[in-house]
């Protein structure tokens, strides 16, 4: 059991070093200037693509709202259940 534990502990310890790491390296790049204007404005209109799509699928994607169960039928209403 223990060294399950660590097993978990060893990856989520992976996992964020990497994160960092990436955080670091971009800011990085950006403080000592090696990434370009025009590579600068690429990841930028990426990034507000990616943005504008995720609110799209957010604005099409249907929401029942606080009372979605009641649409459903009861499942009382099987006889099977009343023998």
């Amino acid at each position: 059991m223990r060294i399950l534990l660590y097993i978990i502990v060893a990856i989520i310890a992976i996992v964020v070093i990497f994160v960092i790491g990436v955080f670091l390296h971009t800011i990085y790049e950006l403080a000592t200037g090696k990434v370009s204007t025009e590579e600068q404005e690429r990841r930028i209109a990426v990034y507000e693509r990616c943005k504008k799509q995720k609110r799209l699928e957010k604005q099409t994607k249907r929401r029942g709202g606080l009372l979605h169960f009641l649409s459903y039928p009861s499942p009382l209403n099987r006889w099977g259940l009343w023998k």
